[in-house]
């Protein structure tokens, strides 16, 4: 189980990590950089702090900001960042395809390039580096801001003004493929000191300082894999398109309703279907038994969607008959009436039924047929059985042979097919849920999937491939628990 979920961990962590485009990309679908974008020969770059602060914060959220697995950003000093910056420079030779990639590993390397980015910006030799370094600065120093941050308001205004005070003061530049960086921006001076004086600010100083301990430790623990299993453990992975909120809670706002539909549906199936293979096993052959199993495999063949149609029209739709309009049956939407809530407990049970009875149908049908045949089989195979021709030698009544011998080792099987239910009572039943107008999971992971929120559908995968383990291992000790064969091996 443990190397399963390894695996599932790392596939989630390479989606999330391959599912982006590009900073540069980003911006340019936008429509809202300069940043990348080449000119005959030059390459005009300035400003693109605000245009681009934004798919930071997004790229931090997925911790695509980091070294997947090894971070060594923490051990920069200024002659790492003045080479960085060199290889962004049009006069270096490079295209603009690996510029561009240079300039966006230094947008991203996050708070331990913001000193050495200070040095040269106070470094008068290295002024014409002064428009990539306040830029990138800029993006650097950059804070993004996360749901938790919500609960301290002081915390937030002081964030965004600091980030205000970054974008207003990026100096202009221009990119030359002769010339290299131009600086063509009236401002510079009074924009360099601004930028300077955030640093030196000792408020901000906490933000961007580290500590030898904290530089060692981010090699390993400040990666974009220990980000993600970080988040995924402790419930702060942030939905993409919801950036206000994390994953998890989301999941559980709509998880509510698909569980009681699931595991209602669940309850309904096995109850229905269990009885029913008992009952045609002991009826073999009879006219019963062809008739119940035509029946079950003429559902099992219509497909749910054609069938929740089918209700869905001819008992959730008002008609009209000689000029008086006839009310539907059943409602056509959702799980309760509006203002249930303030109903009596019976009354509103009763509401829930009304509204969860066509719903609950369409969800089950289709298990009545496997279930039941799976049930018959076993339990036709134990009837051939020595003990089961010895029960009967010895004049044990039927119900005695089925239900004290057999049935208990035709479990085994349907222990097995039960292994999935853990993960069934999270899945979302998206065609119901569609046909019904129920705002359920699969209605939500479907709205994910249309808006690319690779953390809701990866905080999603992840939970039903746990419930689906879990469940596994919840069937291998029944396993034990019915079949006394197996506790004899392992006690």
């Amino acid at each position: 189980m443990i190397p399963t979920m390894l695996g599932i961990l790392i596939i989630n962590f390479l989606v999330l990590r391959m599912q982006s485009p590009s900073l540069v990309e980003q911006a340019q679908a936008g429509g809202s950089g300069k940043g990348g974008e080449g000119v005959s020969s030059e390459r005009k770059a300035g400003g693109a702090s605000k245009q681009y602060a934004n798919h930071i914060d997004r790229f931090r959220r997925l911790g695509n900001d980091l070294p997947a697995v090894v971070n060594l950003r923490g051990f920069l000093d200024k002659d790492d960042v003045v080479a960085w910056l060199r290889r962004t420079s049009p006069a270096a030779g490079r295209t603009d395809s690996q510029r561009s990639t240079a300039e966006q590993d230094l947008w991203l390397a996050g708070h331990y390039a913001v000193g050495p980015l200070s040095d040269v910006l106070a470094d008068p030799a290295l002024a014409d580096l002064y428009g990539p370094a306040s830029q990138a600065f800029a993006l650097c120093a950059h804070t993004s801001l996360v749901p938790a941050d919500q609960r301290d308001p002081i915390r937030v205004n002081v964030v965004r003004t600091r980030n205000q005070v970054l974008a207003q003061n990026v100096i202009g530049y221009r990119s030359d493929r002769l010339q290299g960086f131009v600086t063509d921006d009236s401002r510079a001076e009074a924009k360099r000191q601004a930028l300077l004086a955030v640093y030196a600010d000792p408020a901000n100083r906490v933000d961007y300082a580290a500590s030898g301990g904290q530089r060692w430790r981010s090699i390993l623990f400040e990666t974009g894999f220990s980000t993600f299993l970080t988040r995924l453990f402790t419930g702060t992975l942030v939905s993409e398109s919801r950036p206000n909120q994390y994953v998890f809670s989301i999941i559980a706002d709509h998880w509510k309703l698909t569980f009681c539909l699931n595991i209602l549906s669940i309850a309904l199936a096995w109850g229905f279907s269990i009885p029913l293979g008992i009952r045609s096993a002991r009826r073999l052959n009879t006219l019963e038994d062809r008739a119940t199993t035509n029946l079950l495999f003429l559902l099992w063949s219509l497909p749910s969607f054609f069938i929740g149609t089918v209700l869905l029209h001819h008992f959730c739709t008002d008609s009209v008959k000689d000029g008086v309009l006839q009310p539907a049956w059943f409602p056509n939407a959702g799980l309760s009436s509006a203002g249930s809530l303030w109903y009596s407990t019976p009354r509103y049970l009763l509401d829930l039924a009304w509204h969860g009875a066509l719903p609950l149908l369409v969800l089950s049908y289709a298990s009545f047929t496997s279930l039941s045949r799976y049930m018959r089989g076993n339990l036709l195979d134990q009837f051939e059985a020595d003990y089961v021709r010895t029960a009967r030698a010895k004049g044990a009544s039927e119900d005695g042979i089925v239900y004290r011998h057999a049935l208990r080792n035709s479990l085994l099987t349907m222990i097995t097919l039960g292994a999935g239910l853990l993960a069934e009572l999270f899945s979302g039943v998206l065609i119901v849920e569609l046909i019904f107008s129920i705002p359920g999971l699969g209605w939500l992971l479907l709205d994910a999937a249309k808006q690319q929120d690779a953390p809701l559908l990866m905080g999603s995968t992840v939970i039903s491939v746990g419930l689906l383990l879990i469940g596994i291992l919840v069937a291998d000790i029944l396993y034990a628990v019915v079949d006394p064969r197996l506790r004899s091996r392992y006690a």
